[in-house]
C-alpha cells in the first residue's frame, strides 16, 4: 500500500493557529482524565471504610449460639470443601 503524501505548508499562520488549538484540547483532555482517578479513589476508599463499618456491626448482631447459625456454618464449609476438593482433582470427582 503506499503511503499518501500530505503538503503542509508549516509556515502558514493557520497551520500554526490549528497546532496550537489541538494542543490546548489534548492538554485539556489530559487535565480532565487525571483528576477524576484522585477523586474517585478518595471516593471509593470512603465506600469501603462504610462498608467494612456495616460488616463490623452486623458480625457483633450474629448469635453464634442458635441452632440455625450452625447449620449454615456446617453447610458452607461442607461447600467450601467440596468446591476445593473438585478444583485439585480437575472436577473429576463423581456426585454420590
Amino acid at each position: 500500500m503506499a503511503e499518501e503524501e500530505v503538503d503542509i505548508d508549516l509556515n502558514d499562520p493557520d497551520v500554526g493557529k490549528a497546532a496550537v488549538k489541538i494542543q490546548a484540547g489534548f492538554k485539556n483532555y489530559m487535565a480532565r482524565k487525571k483528576e477524576p482517578k484522585d477523586e474517585a479513589k478518595a471516593e471509593a476508599e470512603k465506600a469501603e471504610e462504610e462498608k467494612n463499618k456495616e460488616i463490623e456491626e452486623g458480625i457483633a448482631d450474629i448469635d453464634l449460639n442458635d441452632p440455625d447459625m450452625e447449620k449454615a456454618a456446617t453447610k458452607i464449609q461442607a461447600t467450601f470443601r467440596g468446591y476445593k476438593t473438585r478444583k485439585e482433582t480437575g472436577g473429576a470427582i463423581e456426585a454420590k
